[in-house]
């Protein structure tokens, strides 16, 4: 059998249960991949409570969030030339990875299925798609090129420390990050320039500028005026959090890059790259791991492991 974290209605992370569920066949053009690892993010959270039934409308009932996961491919459908059984993949893109086994369409055009390069644990594979793909097509939107000074607000969040370690792989001269104190330390290790948040926040940036580009991981009315004030040119700042108010104040919103995950490692290759694991929860408990997450300020990622079967497991392991 196979483990499944589903939702029949909108809410809160009260509203995700565990159930059975066959282990599923690989159609063709297909593989079934087992989940060693699985991330957690705001997009997840966001998805149970409904804010994105428009732009992704799910089934209800029984509708799977989740949208990164690391595994072995176990069944090959027919018409598969990409992947064998026995092949280590990461999963991402459409919501549906909360469960211990799934079947995948396995097309490069597809784009859900990319190699889990041997350097990277499941964990740390689990993690790479949203976080460090979405840094890199924020990255290419802006159009960042080697020898500029970047700007990041939520320098301390998934996306902004990939995208800290990202511009420097490609080539940045500097990048200054904001964030709380508490993730200074953190920030100053991988090659930023932190910032705190808080009043006078303008006029600390003003000091440290000009800045070329600008890419604003953390939202609100007040990173996107600084933005705008740090970066003349609209072209070159971009927002990871959809708001038509700041998009009004002439922050774009992201758009996302095909083989975004793939040309992500390209650009990563051997390099030194993190990205903090915070908490790990069985799958069992998901509705506390997005709890948790909700919360936020944890300055690292957050995952669920199907292997990690007790709550006593997960009390040892989880660092809160």
């Amino acid at each position: 059998m196979s483990t499944a974290v589903l939702f029949d209605r909108y809410g809160g992370p009260d509203a995700l249960y565990a159930t059975d569920t066959p282990v599923p066949s690989a159609g063709p053009g297909e593989v079934v991949v087992r989940y060693t690892a699985i991330g957690v993010n705001p997009i997840d959270w966001k998805i149970l409570r409904g804010d994105l039934k428009a732009m992704l409308p799910l089934e209800l009932p029984g509708a799977c969030p989740g949208v990164e996961a690391a595994g072995t491919v176990v069944q090959v459908g027919s018409g598969v030339r990409r992947f064998r059984v026995g092949d280590p993949v990461i999963r991402h893109g459409r919501p549906g990875t909360f469960r211990t086994h799934e079947a995948v369409p396995a097309s490069q055009q597809a784009d859900e299925l990319t190699a889990w390069p041997s350097r990277f644990t499941a964990e740390r594979a689990a993690v790479l798609p949203v976080a460090a793909g979405t840094a890199y097509s924020a990255l290419r939107q802006v159009g960042l090129r080697a020898g500029e000074r970047l700007l990041i607000h939520g320098a301390s969040g998934g996306v902004g420390l990939a995208a800290v370690q990202l511009a420097l792989l490609d080539g940045a001269a500097e990048v200054v990050g904001t964030g709380s104190a508490r993730h200074h330390d953190l920030l100053r290790r991988l090659g930023a320039v932190p910032v705190e948040y808080g009043e006078g926040l303008s006029e600390r940036l003003a000091e440290l500028g000009p800045f070329d580009a600008t890419v604003d991981c953390a939202g609100g009315l007040e990173p996107a005026g600084a933005a705008v004030r740090a970066v003349p040119e609209e072209a070159r700042r971009v927002t990871i959090v959809a708001d038509p108010a700041v998009q009004a104040l002439g922050v774009p919103f992201l758009e996302h890059v095909p083989l975004e995950l793939a040309s992500t490692l390209d650009l990563i290759g051997h390099s030194p790259f993190e990205l903090p694991v915070t908490a790990r929860f069985p799958l069992s408990r998901a509705a506390d791991a997005l709890a948790l997450g909700q919360r936020g300020g944890l300055g690292g990622k957050l995952v669920l492991l199907p292997t990690l079967a007790t709550e006593q497991d997960a009390d040892h392991d989880v660092s809160l």
